[in-house]
């Protein structure tokens, strides 16, 4: 099976899409047609775990992600369903053509174009990402976003206000003012399940946090995609 991922893989890096298609369960060729694509940067396979049945699989396989804002690419983790057909192992994309199905395997961090040069965006902080990618997360399992920044300013800073866009966000640091030069991180708990979102999509979420003095805003992203969480006991 590793064989038939590798190829897969190297298959997308190389942007050859139709020969990614020869490792697509045929209901999926329809919904990866209707992807916009472009090559992987490159990949490597972190795990591979064969079901009980013995005929599907889940495969993690760390892609770098790229964005303007990121001085160098992280490994994100990504979970693909394999099913084994007539004795051959391949990938399962959503049934349904949706061009925003498993878009995340293409997906790099949002931009927002001359968003950090506006004067509505703060200059005091320096973040080292406002990106942060949580990977496949299980429903109900809580996860920790963490962005780390440091006051480049000559005054101390305030978070005034924290806009969090849900009730799925909850702040954790407690600390508000920042002193010149000081460097800190700011943490989220994000609890999945009270996303709204359904299992196997994939999802961005804003943060919008105003700063003072001048009352400029800092935007932080969170972004994933949501796995099935475990098949509850069979009753006796």
């Amino acid at each position: 099976m590793r064989v038939r991922v590798e190829q897969c893989y190297s298959a997308l890096q190389q942007g050859d899409w139709h020969k990614v298609e020869k490792y697509l369960t045929k209901g999926s060729r329809e919904v990866f047609r209707n992807q916009t694509k472009k090559p992987l940067v490159g990949y490597r396979i972190q795990s591979i775990k064969l079901e009980p049945d013995g005929r599907t699989a889940s495969v993690v396989v760390l892609v770098p992600l790229v964005a303007a804002m990121m001085p160098k690419p992280i490994p994100v983790p990504q979970t693909t369903l394999w099913r084994l057909v007539n004795r051959a192992w391949y990938m399962e994309l959503y049934p349904t053509p949706d061009p925003s199905a498993q878009q995340w395997l293409f997906d790099t961090a949002p931009t927002t174009p001359h968003a950090q040069s506006s004067p509505l965006f703060s200059k005091d902080l320096k973040f080292e990402s406002t990106w942060f990618s949580l990977g496949i997360v299980e429903e109900g399992k809580i996860q920790v976003a963490r962005f780390t920044f440091t006051n480049v300013s000559t005054h101390a800073v305030t978070l005034s206000e924290f806009q969090l866009g849900g009730d799925c966000l909850r702040l954790k640091t407690e600390q508000k003012e920042y002193q010149p030069g000081q460097t800190a991180t700011l943490e989220f708990e994000f609890d999945p399940s009270r996303l709204g979102v359904a299992a196997g999509e994939p999802f961005t979420h804003d943060i919008m946090i105003r700063t003072e003095p001048g009352g400029s805003y800092v935007k932080l992203t969170i972004g994933g995609g949501v796995a099935a969480g475990p098949a509850p006991p069979a009753r006796p």
